[in-house]
């Protein structure tokens, strides 16, 4: 009993507006942390640990600094430590840590027996002398060493091998499991090894065609994940064979037991890039006229609206564009383009929604530039927090660009498989705790495999 009030309590401050709440938080940890350790004192059997006689807040601090191989193996140390892990604070400020520190990618490979995903952590203050390319009106490059990527192995077919991954937010990934007779959504967090399947939706007609679009997210306000889905009904006229299709569009939000039709969707185009900024998702619609080029959803209020693009897109110059697409940049809007298949450039929204507010970031000019084409600037994965942009070559290589020192690194060779990339921050978040306990049945991964290899 007196655990669970200790459990009641820190939840409860979590919950609590920012100010005070630190102090109370502190308090909740101290309290908690200090059953934890009445209880395993009988388990330590008299060894000491040093760290242990610290404050239980500093202690916290100290393990959510940690890389994530040692985290995992402090859960090892005692009942204590494994205690404060698990408690929602830890995976709280862990993960603020995480998302402006470290920077993860999940790889899906197409065409292996089992469609295998694969994570990779890498340091971006890293890169290859070798691998380096810059600007030739540049006099010297900027090179440093390469530190190579370390696999962590994540095999975790959930019902074999037709899984297409939909997004990552906070730690949790979002799957679809595209069965034939059955397909689903699961979410999970492989650093935990559960996850859970949402709400199975009645079975459609054949009319439907899955155009295989979807976006997973988290409203800051209502704290709710959501995952939405875009389909396209077909009808095929009996009388002049027509065929004619429309856009619906789909929303679950994670703890409830069904799904829900949104109004006026839009056409959209697909995107690798990670579109979610100022509590709503972003796409490049299909329309041609520039009025209407982006398209956002809030999760808040469920809608759709048009944002305004740069002052100089002209239905001219947009007709001169190679490809388009749009991402966040230090928490911005970025709408990256290529004009007239030799200039890459990326503006940013630097006020939302103001449309006098869009600044040209850089630009390349990519006949300077060794081994760049055009195709492959066109699948860019994210812009890491130092600014340089992270994008899949056309040969399947990791690439990231630097805007300041105008320099190209390879950071990484794919294998001989169509290779996905998506960045991904590795937390501790739990579904419990993101969906609400009474409300998620967990499932664990399949027992007696080796999940994770943490090579690093």
């Amino acid at each position: 009993m007196e655990r669970r009030r200790h459990k009641r309590r820190l939840q409860h401050t979590i919950s609590e507006e920012s100010g005070n709440n630190w102090k109370v938080e502190r308090r909740c940890i101290r309290t908690s942390a200090a059953a934890a350790s009445a209880s395993a004192s009988a388990s330590t059997s008299g060894l000491k640990f040093p760290i242990l006689e610290l404050p239980v807040h500093i202690i916290v601090d100290i393990l959510s600094r940690l890389p994530l191989k040692d985290i995992l193996c402090c859960r090892c140390v005692c009942k204590t430590i494994l205690k404060l892990i698990k408690d929602p604070y830890f995976a709280k400020i862990h993960l603020a840590r995480a998302l402006t520190t470290t920077s993860n990618l999940i790889l899906q490979e197409h065409g292996s027996k089992w469609g295998s995903l694969y994570f990779y952590t890498f340091d971006i203050g890293e890169a290859d002398l070798s691998s380096c390319c810059s600007d030739d009106r540049i006099s010297h490059s900027y090179f440093r060493h390469l530190h190579p990527l370390s696999k962590l192995n994540a095999d975790f077919s959930l019902r074999g091998k037709n899984l297409a991954f939909i997004g990552s937010c906070n730690g949790l990934i979002c799957l679809y499991c595209n069965s034939s007779s059955k397909p689903f959504y699961s979410i999970c967090n492989p650093i935990l090894r559960e996850y859970t399947e949402l709400p199975y939706l009645a079975a459609s007609t054949p009319s439907y065609i899955y155009l295989n679009h979807s976006a997973f997210g988290f409203c800051p306000r209502t704290k709710q994940y959501k995952v939405i889905r875009f389909l396209s009904p077909t009808s095929v006229d009996p009388f002049t064979s027509i065929h004619s299709r429309r856009m619906v569009a789909d929303i679950h939000t994670l703890g409830s037991d069904s799904w829900r039709r949104i109004k006026n969707p839009v056409w959209l185009k697909q995107q690798p890039f990670d579109p979610f900024v100022n509590g709503a998702f972003h796409w490049i619609t299909a329309s041609h006229k520039p009025s209407e080029l982006i398209s956002s959803f809030d999760l808040e209020t469920e809608q759709f609206r048009l944002l305004p693009p740069p002052p100089h897109f002209s239905l001219h110059y947009v007709k001169k564009f190679s490809w388009i697409n749009i991402g966040v940049l230090r928490e911005c809007l970025c709408l990256c383009y290529i004009y007239e298949d030799a200039q890459f450039e990326a503006w940013v929204m630097k006020e939302y929604g103001v449309k006098e507010s869009w600044t040209k970031e850089f630009s390349i000019d990519m006949k300077f530039y060794c081994k760049l084409r055009v195709e492959d600037l066109s699948r860019p994965i994210k812009f890491l927090s130092n600014g340089d942009l992270c994008f899949l070559s056309a040969s399947d290589s990791l690439v990231s660009f630097s805007p300041k020192k105008r320099t190209f690194r390879e950071l990484k060779k794919m294998g001989p498989w169509r290779t996905e990339v998506t960045a991904h921050v590795l937390s501790f978040i739990s579904l419990k705790d993101a969906v609400g306990a009474k409300r998620c049945k967990l499932n664990n991964f399949r027992r007696g495999r080796r999940m994770f290899n943490f090579g690093i």
